[in-house]
């Protein structure tokens, strides 16, 4: 595939153009090379390595320097402009595809596995998140839980080769932020929650929710046409909508367009009655808690306004057996429950632990820490959640990344009652974890929260093998 970048101009200034690319290493004959300005490094320090590996034009914010050989592309926004231009050149994918974009603090990658499970029983479906990218048996591995705008885009084309029609992206504050999902349309976008995350990044929570409405914006997203709110929670209502997009609500409300009007938690899943519209739908699911059943509503609406049949959803719905990470049970022949739980946030890590004492008949014993150099503003609210929230808490190490694990575990403690004698503080994860088998009785539940799916540990600028349901079994 080939663009111009000027029409009716010599070839020397109006290149044929056969890639686009952000890094300076994927670069191939006759690629655009966009020099963005990072939050690691600089794109600019590479456009001599860009115009060696083959690149015919640089796009920049900056001005074009003295003498440069090569054709230079001087844009205001370069995100805005990297995704508008890789939307054109991969020749709009997301028009011709129904998606559904998911925004939200917690909930975004199950909501997302519901939705690709139920699209899945109508045809090839395209899930693009947290966990990986999956166009129906083929999976990789995700970096990001959106991919930039070039990646978002050619990934795009190629489902929609394959016979994608239909598809789920979760889209992160970041991700809009930094305009990766900038001019994709989006007919479905839903919105799960918003609570404290990512303060690291964000100034303020108020900035890190005018971000998630960037999806509900359509100017950035033109393709909208249905907003799925969680009608319980307060920033819903924030959220200004177009005319002519239509709204639906869910939540436990019986003024919401979808809501229980039965349900029933157990560790072996959910059975819910729901009230959707004018009509009621059974389902059962194999995942357990009211935060899932909010995931499941979101999945019913986002479905249901893509006009997926009941029977569809109500498979699709039955058919997901896990999502990776997200309360997952590692049965090694214990007589107590362990579950891996991704839970970062301090609304997450109360959710999963409120889940665990309804279903627990003995104890509840929390494994958890928190990231490095990330939001340390939240590492006091979960060391106090953690501890009201579990009969014992052993504090450890997350992925503490450049900083100092003791620093991070100090932060956490700050935020402990003084009186409080139901936690332990071990800085090694694996020890942590065998700490915790080792204390567990019959009956009761073990939660290793904070990694879940993650298959490594940063550490001082490496990535070291650590899988918490691996070190689980390992002591068998």
């Amino acid at each position: 595939m080939t663009v111009s970048l000027l029409e009716n101009s010599s070839e020397k200034i109006n290149p044929k153009i056969e890639s686009l690319e952000y890094d300076s290493r994927q670069i191939q004959e006759n690629s655009i090379f966009f020099a963005v300005q990072g939050q690691v490094t600089d794109g600019h320090l590479y456009i001599d390595q860009a115009i060696k590996n083959g690149a015919v034009a640089i796009v920049s914010e900056q001005e074009m320097p003295p003498n440069f050989p090569q054709t230079w592309i001087k844009v205001s926004e370069i995100r805005s402009s990297m995704a508008l231009l890789a939307d054109r050149f991969y020749s709009s994918p997301s028009a011709s595809m129904d998606l559904i974009g998911i925004t939200g603090t917690n909930g975004k990658t199950t909501t997302a596995f519901l939705v690709n499970s139920i699209l899945e029983q109508q045809g090839p479906s395209i899930l693009l998140g947290t966990i990986h990218t999956q166009l129906g048996t083929h999976q990789l591995d995700s970096t990001r839980t959106t991919p930039e705008a070039i990646d978002m885009q050619k990934t795009l084309t190629q489902a929609f080769k394959a016979g994608c029609r239909k598809g789920v992206v979760e889209v992160s504050s970041h991700a809009l932020f930094f305009r990766r999902t900038y001019r994709c349309h989006f007919p479905v976008a839903v919105f799960t929650n918003l609570s404290q995350d990512h303060l690291d990044f964000h100034p303020n929570l108020e900035e890190y929710f005018q971000s998630k409405c960037l999806l509900f914006n359509i100017d950035h997203n033109p393709g909208l046409r249905w907003a799925v709110l969680n009608g319980d929670d307060p920033f819903s209502a924030r959220i200004s909508l177009p005319p002519k997009v239509q709204k639906i609500k869910v939540g436990f409300s019986e003024n919401c367009h979808i809501c229980p009007i039965t349900y029933q938690n157990s560790v072996e899943g959910t059975k819910t009655k729901l009230k959707v519209f004018d009509r009621e739908l059974s389902l059962n699911s194999h995942l357990s808690g009211k935060h899932n059943l909010y995931n499941i509503m979101l999945a019913v609406a986002a479905t249901t306004a893509l006009e997926v049949p009941d029977n569809q959803i109500c498979n699709g719905i039955s058919k997901l057996t896990r999502v990776p990470g997200r309360f997952e049970k590692v049965d090694i022949g214990q007589p107590f429950t362990v579950i891996i739980d991704y839970a970062h946030t301090p609304q997450a890590l109360q959710n999963v632990l409120e889940l665990c004492h309804q279903i627990s008949r003995g104890r509840v014993i929390c494994v958890f820490g928190c990231g490095g150099e990330r939001d340390s503003t939240k590492r006091p609210l979960m060391g106090n959640i953690a501890v009201q929230g579990s009969d014992l808490a052993i504090i450890t190490s997350d992925n503490p990344r450049w900083e100092n694990p003791q620093k991070i575990i100090q932060n956490i403690q700050s935020g402990i009652p003084s009186n409080s004698q139901n936690y332990e503080v071990i800085v090694d994860r694996r020890q942590a974890i065998t700490r915790s088998l080792e204390l567990a009785q019959p009956e009761d539940i073990v939660l290793i929260a904070g990694k879940g799916h993650e298959i490594y540990q940063e550490t001082e600028g490496k990535k070291l093998p650590f899988d918490d349901r691996e070190v689980v079994k390992e002591n068998q």
